[in-house]
């Protein structure tokens, strides 16, 4: 700021005085003019000029201005006072988690990836599995078991493991399902390493909440002969989602395809497909699916058709002799065009019994009265099939490392084939990379065949 009443010599000459003194001679009171209108009037005239002079010379700005005139704030944010405040927010978020249902209301926007409600009653399961006189909690005699010394974990699943080879001398020999001890077996004598959500991966590129790291084509290599797909309506196209579109889809066509160029490859093995209908996006009509499978070369000529509810069932061996190697169940609803469904399908509830699938843990999946007992299916025990669930809901990859070992899979497996009377035939489990499922699937098939095999000598004899 400038003083413009000094002049010198005829030259006005700005002379710099403070913006305080500036400021404080504007406030100072004017006692020394007579308070006359007109004075008053002379007064406020000047008092605007030197203002406005003021403002035009200044080199200062407004805030500049402003901090000059009034002195600065004191600065109240101390460090006592930061830390009262943090632990306010603390004790705040505390109290919140604890008494607002925060969990249910991020559980209510985020995607679901439960199974349907247990028990399940649709058309394919007029009866629900219960536990009743079929079922004890004594020693039935079953054991299913593999010697420690002979496991073979699955690590690449670039090659077939050496427990699922066919013999190489018995080339002209029938061999099923890696064994030609498998093929006197009937199939609902076989047990089937199963992937639960089998389309659910990471290497399929499935955001989150994924079952397994890598593919159902390499776990078929592996030795897993049992593929459950969830079935979804994805703005009117059927893909093989995880409930929820948006988080991961895999191509029925390009799934069929796979399924069979593998049974091409290997024409001693048989796959049991498990179609499961999620509703929630549209519709799921069977019809449609099954008309996928008829894109595909070769699809349809490989699928069996069960002469019925109550008929028996085909040896594997003649499975792999006609060619008829892919067997088709579905579940969890859906419809069929005019109530006709496709020959092939069969509800999958109308002839499998199934144990609990909503474990939370090792120790509910350890608790048998709980996690062995039947939950969907024939009413008792009057199914063809015995699924049992290996698995923890969500999925863990850690908890998988410990239910598909030897050990753990063993004593479950004997434990709910003991409960309920009767062996198991679909063994679900999750992260299939994980134990030695499909090795100890693989020798309790071997051991069912010469229990089979002991027993028709006994009644020859």
């Amino acid at each position: 700021m400038y003083d413009m009443n000094s002049i010198g010599s005829g030259v006005h000459e700005r002379t710099p005085i403070s913006a305080r003194a500036a400021a404080a001679s504007l406030q100072q009171p004017r006692s020394h003019f007579k308070q006359t209108p007109s004075n008053t009037r002379r007064q406020q005239q000047q008092d605007n000029a030197s203002i406005q002079n003021a403002s035009q010379n200044s080199t200062h700005s407004d805030d500049e201005l402003g901090r000059l005139v009034s002195p600065p704030k004191k600065n109240r944010c101390t460090l006592p006072v930061a830390s009262f405040s943090l632990v306010v927010v603390a004790v705040a978020l505390i109290v919140t988690w604890q008494v607002f249902p925060t969990e249910e209301i991020v559980v209510k926007f985020l995607p679901k990836f439960e199974a349907p409600a247990s028990p399940y009653m649709g058309e394919e399961a007029p009866g629900t599995a219960t536990s009743d006189s079929d079922q004890n909690n004594g020693d039935g005699g079953i054991d299913i078991d593999i010697p420690l010394e002979n496991e073979v974990p699955i690590s690449d699943a670039t090659s077939v493991p050496s427990f699922m080879k066919c013999p190489i001398d018995s080339i002209d020999e029938l061999c099923c399902n890696g064994s030609p001890q498998n093929c006197e077996l009937r199939v609902n004598e076989t047990m089937f390493a199963t992937l639960h959500n089998a389309m659910s991966t990471e290497e399929g590129d499935f955001t989150f909440g994924f079952n397994h790291y890598k593919t159902l084509e390499k776990a078929m290599v592996a030795g897993y002969r049992g593929i459950n797909l969830d079935v979804c309506n994805c703005n009117g196209k059927l893909q093989f989602c995880h409930n929820v579109c948006d988080y991961g889809e895999r191509v029925p066509q390009e799934v069929f395809s796979n399924v069979v160029n593998f049974l091409k490859e290997y024409p001693s093995e048989v796959i049991i497909l498990i179609f499961q209908a999620t509703t929630e996006k549209g519709p799921i009509v069977w019809n449609d699916l099954y008309d996928e499978m008829k894109q595909v070369e070769d699809f349809e000529d490989m699928l069996y058709v069960h002469q019925g509810e109550g008929k028996e069932w085909p040896l594997m061996g003649d499975l792999v002799k006609s060619n008829k190697r892919i067997v088709t169940f579905y579940f969890n609803g859906g419809t069929c065009t005019d109530d006709i469904c496709p020959e092939p399908f069969l509800p999958f509830f109308k002839y499998t019994a199934e144990t609990e699938y909503q474990s939370a843990n090792l120790d509910e999946l350890r608790n048998i009265q709980y996690s062995c007992q039947l939950t969907r299916g024939p009413g008792g025990f009057k199914g063809d099939f015995f699924a049992v669930n290996n698995f923890v809901t969500p999925p863990d990859p850690e908890a998988s490392a410990i239910t598909n070992t030897q050990k753990f899979l063993s004593e479950r497996l004997t434990s709910c084939a003991n409960f309920n009377g009767k062996r198991p035939n679909f063994v679900y489990v999750d992260f299939w990379g994980e134990g030695v499922t499909s090795q100890l699937v693989q020798y309790a098939n071997k051991q069912m065949a010469s229990q089979k095999e002991k027993e028709e000598q006994k009644e020859r004899s």
